[in-house]
């Protein structure tokens, strides 16, 4: 299994419009986020996106990402959603449409947002091909990807991140949040990967602070630990240098081959 970070900063972005801190005007490239988002794909070349941000024309051709099996949606926010016209070339690369996965209250966010979409004319170049799939918290199954659907808190609203197996490994994704029920840190053991929102050092109201997610992280135990859905009061170096051993800042374009895991 490898995952590849399409996106690591919060729905602003880093840089922000008009901010003119030292972490938006930084010479560092790990400094500057897209909205955050993964691809995932299977040794067996099975590969799905997770959240189409606002910039995911641009992280598909930096990354070179040719394909897409399925989009799964933590949630219909504006900053996970709204590249999701880009399915588009995918429709053309692959022939067909592109299965898009969500809640039910995400599924209907998309079919009001996109509403040209979903039209009864036969879709064409202009608009994408979907097909919305509601997902329970049963595991999806595509091809060689197994994908457990596991329910968070992001604020208010109830919304999801997901658990992968593939090829002997796992890995698990929540970027926007700020409350894991007890079922579901029950399902996060033996990890290779955990991937967890850390948006600032201090608290939000949506968002795990830098500290609560460190917390939570070293509670996990997975072999290897990330924060995302960075925002721009965290500089990279600053804070990789002051976390603890085992959880690290990724970057944009950063890829993690998880073959060679114990």
């Amino acid at each position: 299994m490898r995952l590849t970070f399409l996106g690591t900063g919060t729905s602003h972005g880093v840089p922000a419009i008009g901010c003119d801190c030292a972490v938006c005007r930084s010479a560092d490239p790990r400094n500057q986020r897209d909205r955050s988002s993964l691809y995932v794909e299977a040794a067996t070349g099975e590969a799905v996106v997770v959240d189409t941000t606002p910039e995911f024309r641009r992280q598909c051709i930096r990354n070179g990402v040719r394909r897409a099996d399925a989009v799964l949606l933590t949630h219909a926010h504006a900053d996970h959603i709204m590249g999701l016209d880009d399915l588009r070339r995918f429709n053309e690369l692959q022939g067909g449409p592109v299965p898009v996965y969500g809640s039910a209250a995400s599924l209907a966010v998309l079919r009001r947002a996109f509403a040209y979409a979903f039209e009864a004319e036969p879709a064409g170049p202009t608009r994408p091909a979907l097909e919305l799939r509601r997902f329970s918290e049963e595991p999806i199954s595509i091809g060689s990807l197994r994908i457990t659907p596991l329910p968070c808190r992001h604020g208010p609203f109830n919304i999801h991140g997901f658990l992968f197996d593939a090829d002997g490994r796992r890995a698990a994704y929540f970027p926007d949040c700020n409350h894991l029920p007890t079922a579901t840190r029950e399902a996060l053991h033996d990890l290779d990967v955990m991937i967890l929102d850390g948006l600032r050092h201090e608290p939000h109201p949506t968002h795990f602070s830098l500290g609560e997610s460190v917390e939570l992280l070293q509670q996990i135990g997975a072999r290897r630990s990330f924060i995302t859905h960075i925002c721009h009061a965290l500089d990279h170096e600053t804070t990789q240098r002051e976390l603890p051993r085992g959880i690290e800042v990724p970057w944009d374009g950063l890829a993690l081959d998880l073959s060679g895991a114990p």
